[in-house]
């Protein structure tokens, strides 16, 4: 009896080292791409969605991040590193956010800067260009956007399209309206050349216009994986943040790769 006991135990080690090295030393070409929205003071104040997350549940998962050693990289870092060009540490995350609310630069920002970590938000420009027009304060104006161009070295402006945050015109599959949009956001904010698809949809025309308009990478939203260095540059996964997001989930998936 007392050698099975030893036996079993001998085994579970085993198993434990075996995964040990697996998850520390052979697992290494995924990167998690983590994506938000809106962070809120008050997700009971903001009771009409589902994407949205406190500002509470935001920081303490930045502070975890940081914890443990989690490496906050710049969307160039990991073009590099799909590419082959750049080596990255295994606890490497992209931070990203869309739609470009107000709320990155008042509340998010702040916080990341406070644990140094890098992120990019994926701006609708047109929703951008209302709130400058009409002076509003719901999505980052113009003057904001060049504030964080200038000012925020670990924080990027990025393309979540001019005006294509409807679903009839992100799927509608012409190949001149994206082409045309895309160039619309060149002519607001020249240079980019990373994009996130609105509501995550694309298709061969919208991936076309893309290369066409010499974008380097495109990301989805979801399937809610991490990225690996052979995902298509143009359908690239995130993994969705929100305020019903289980804490014991997002740790687990991010310990072990899964």
């Amino acid at each position: 009896m007392k050698k099975i006991i030893i036996t079993i135990i001998t085994l579970i080690l085993i198993g434990i080292m075996m995964m040990l090295i697996y998850f520390n030393f052979i697992q290494t070409e995924k990167v998690a791409v983590l994506t938000y929205h809106d962070v809120v003071l008050s997700i009971e104040d903001d009771p009409n969605t589902t994407v949205n997350i406190s500002k509470e549940k935001f920081e303490n998962q930045i502070k975890w991040l940081k914890k443990h050693g989690y490496k906050s990289i710049t969307m160039d870092e990991f073009y590099a590193w799909k590419k082959g060009k750049k080596k990255l540490p295994r606890k490497s995350v992209l931070i990203t956010f869309d739609d470009g609310w107000k709320n990155y630069l008042k509340i998010a920002l702040p916080i990341l800067e406070k644990y140094d970590m890098a992120s990019s938000v994926f701006v609708v420009f047109k929703y951008s260009e209302n709130c400058t027009e009409r002076d509003e304060d719901i999505y980052l104006n113009f003057e904001d956007i060049k504030e964080i161009s200038t000012n925020h070295k670990l924080a990027q402006i990025l393309s979540h399209s001019y005006n294509l945050h409807e679903k009839d015109r992100a799927d509608s599959n012409d190949y001149n309206l994206y082409d045309e949009d895309i160039k619309k956001v060149s002519s607001i904010h020249p240079g980019i050349k990373y994009y996130a698809y609105p509501f995550g949809h694309r298709n061969d025309n919208y991936i076309k216009a893309l290369k066409d308009n010499e974008y380097k990478l495109a990301f989805t939203f979801g399937p809610y994986d991490f990225a690996t260095k052979d995902n298509n540059d143009y359908e690239i996964p995130r993994m969705g943040l929100f305020e019903s997001t289980k804490d014991w989930k997002f740790k687990l998936k991010m310990l072990l790769k899964i």
